[in-house]
């Protein structure tokens, strides 16, 4: 039933490849990947005119995001550890996306008006509007679980990129001051510049993995809102 059930079966399975519906879903949704070319580093000199050499980055390519699997599994636990008591969305979702259920009733729609019926046999309070909700209050735990990753995201920013710069900018003043000791603080500045340039690559990476697989999973969410809107009497 849309792209969340992909999220719940890779939670029960593990060891199960990412389904063709997935794959095709995650492919339609990425935008054409857009890198960065850092300069090429020379060899570090003892000649105060090779300075500048010496401390450029080495090249690295950072790519679109994309929807990361384990990320997804991790999306997936945070919406179950939300679930709250009683049937809701989740529990529908479950029934409808059962292979037993899927064997049965191979049309989509009709297993999921048959789930919906199941479920309010064994709950009269159990409704559409119910659905829709929970499916909001999910979209909410998404959200929030982000945030939080982000907030995660731009603490270990400022420890391994921010910092490192600025003891970059106290080891360049070394070098101005110390010009004896110009060939080592070289190789010092060059190696952190390369250090820094590859965490700022894979930190931007993830980053952008982290951006794609919520908003995917966020607009299937509105879109599964809107399909069971629908759908439901």
């Amino acid at each position: 039933m849309g792209f969340l059930k992909d999220l719940f079966i890779v939670n029960e399975d593990k060891e199960k490849e990412e389904s063709p519906q997935l794959k095709a879903k995650v492919a339609a949704s990425q935008p054409q990947p857009q890198q960065q070319q850092y300069s090429v580093p020379q060899q570090p000199s003892a000649n105060y005119a090779s300075l500048q050499e010496a401390v450029n980055v080495p090249p690295v390519t950072v790519a679109g995001g994309n929807v990361d699997k384990n990320i997804l599994k991790m999306i997936s636990d945070v919406i179950e550890q939300n679930n709250v008591p009683g049937n809701d969305y989740y529990e529908l979702n479950k029934i409808v996306e059962s292979q037993d259920f899927k064997n049965a009733i191979p049309d989509e729609r009709a297993r999921i008006v048959a789930a919906f019926h199941s479920l309010r046999a064994q709950d009269a309070k159990f409704s559409k509007q119910r659905i829709l909700d929970s499916i909001d209050f999910y979209v909410k735990a998404v959200k929030s679980e982000f945030n939080n990753v982000l907030k995660g995201y731009n603490d270990f920013v400022n420890d391994k990129i921010n910092a490192p710069k600025q003891k970059i900018a106290t080891l360049r003043k070394q070098r101005e001051d110390l010009l004896n000791k110009i060939s080592q603080l070289d190789v010092e500045i060059q190696t952190i510049e390369a250090d820094v340039a590859k965490c700022s690559a894979e930190l931007e990476t993830k980053r952008a993995n982290y951006e794609a697989t919520f908003d995917i999973v966020l607009q299937n969410l509105e879109n599964e809102k809107n399909q069971l809107n629908a759908i439901l009497p």
